[in-house]
This record gives structure tokens, sequence and C-alpha cells, in this order.
């Protein structure tokens, strides 16, 4: 600062002094925050790849509680930093990873199931050991051939099954196989002797009318599902 300088020049130039001084520091608050959110984002992003392994993994479905898995996230790293940035934070983003699933899932379902019921009229999909969501999305296509909105639909589903093993198709595969094992394993306990005869309903009160229809094995029944989706 001149000597020469009036008393009003030495103030303006104190308060520019002043100003820069701020802007600078409000620069470097800036460059904190930011770089903060930075990694408070990938510590989200870490936290939710470990949801999508343990998805990929069949420890998560769409309707898997927090309850159910807390104990299990709770030993990884990323639980641990998205743990610090809020309480709620991690099971604020399980509920949203597991809601944003079980919507895509519930909308996809619709046509899923019209398709599978129209592929049961033309060939039967044997679900066992060999059998794979693979080979079943491929039935789909073939029995939506003569659909073009569901044809598309079922490619739209099969590309994404291709690099998401969360896919609604991959879910839908799995549903029907796990209904199936149940509904076999029911017709074996309820429906056979332990020689592979089939029980006499006189004799156990277990007639097919009781029991209702036995479902064949390579055949699923959704009817379930449907009426409770109503």
């Amino acid at each position: 600062v001149s000597e020469h300088m009036s008393d009003s020049d030495r103030q303006l130039y104190f308060s520019d002094h002043v100003i820069e001084l701020q802007n600078a520091e409000d620069e470097k608050r800036r460059r904190i925050r930011d770089a903060r959110r930075r990694a408070e984002k990938a510590q989200r992003d870490a936290f939710r790849e470990r949801l999508v392994e343990l998805a990929k993994g069949g420890l998560i479905t769409p309707e898997t509680r927090w309850r159910g898995i807390e104990e299990r996230v709770s030993e990884d790293k990323s639980f641990e930093q998205v743990q610090a940035q809020g309480r709620e934070v991690a099971r604020e983003m399980f509920e949203d990873f597991v809601y944003d699933w079980k919507e895509e899932y519930r909308r996809d379902r619709i046509p899923l199931v019209r398709v599978w019921e129209m592929s049961k009229k033309k060939q039967e999909f044997v679900f066992d050991d060999k059998s794979s969501a693979e080979n079943f999305s491929k039935v789909l296509l073939e029995s939506s051939a003569g659909s073009p909105d569901l044809y598309g639909e079922i490619r739209r589903m099969s590309n994404l099954a291709k690099k998401n093993p969360l896919s609604s198709i991959q879910l839908f595969f799995n549903e029907l196989r796990a209904n199936h094992s149940s509904a076999t394993s029911k017709n074996k306990k309820n429906g056979h002797h332990s020689d592979g005869k089939k029980k006499h309903g006189s004799e156990n009160n277990d007639s097919s009318e009781d029991e209702g229809e036995i479902i064949e094995d390579g055949e699923v029944d959704v009817g379930e599902k449907e009426k409770e989706e109503a």
C-alpha cells in the first residue's frame, strides 16, 4: 500500500483484499465439499455393488427385508462407510434397491406370464438340473414370435439377462423352478407310496379331487401368484 494513497483508497484496497481472501476460502471449502461428495458417492456405489453381489448369489430377492440381511452386510467395509454418512443411509439404500427391483419385476411379470402360458401349449419345458434361464429365455422368445409386442418385451428382457443376472427373466425362471420343485415334492409326499405307486383315495382320503390338479413335470402353476398380485 503506497503511503501516498488516500484513506478512502486504502479502505477500498483493504476491502478488495478481504474479498479475495473470502473467495479463496469459499473456493477451498467448495473443493473440500465436492471431494467429500465424490467420496461419499463412491462409498454408496460400492455398497450398492455389494447388494448386487448378494442378489446374484441369491441372498437378496425382491422380497428380502432389511432385518434379514442387515447382519450379513454389516460385516462389509462398504456398509461401515455408508453408515458413517448417516445411521439410516444403508437401510434406505437397501430398501430403494429392493423396491426398484420389485417394481421392475412386477411390470415385466405380466408379459412373462402370458408368454409362459402360450409356451406350455406349444412345447414342454422341463425344470431339472440341466435347465437354465438362458434356455428358458429361448423358449419364451420362440413362443412369443407370433406376437410382435410380446416378442419385443421378451427380447428386451432377454438382452438385459445377458448382462444382468437380476433380470426379470432370471427371477421368473427362479420362481417357476421353485414352484415346480415344491409341487413335485408335495405330489411325491401326498400322491405316491415309497415304492412309487400312487396312493388310493379310499385308503388315505387323498383323492386327486381333494388335492387339486397335480402339476406334471415341466409345468408350473402360476395362478396363485397372479391372484396375490391382483
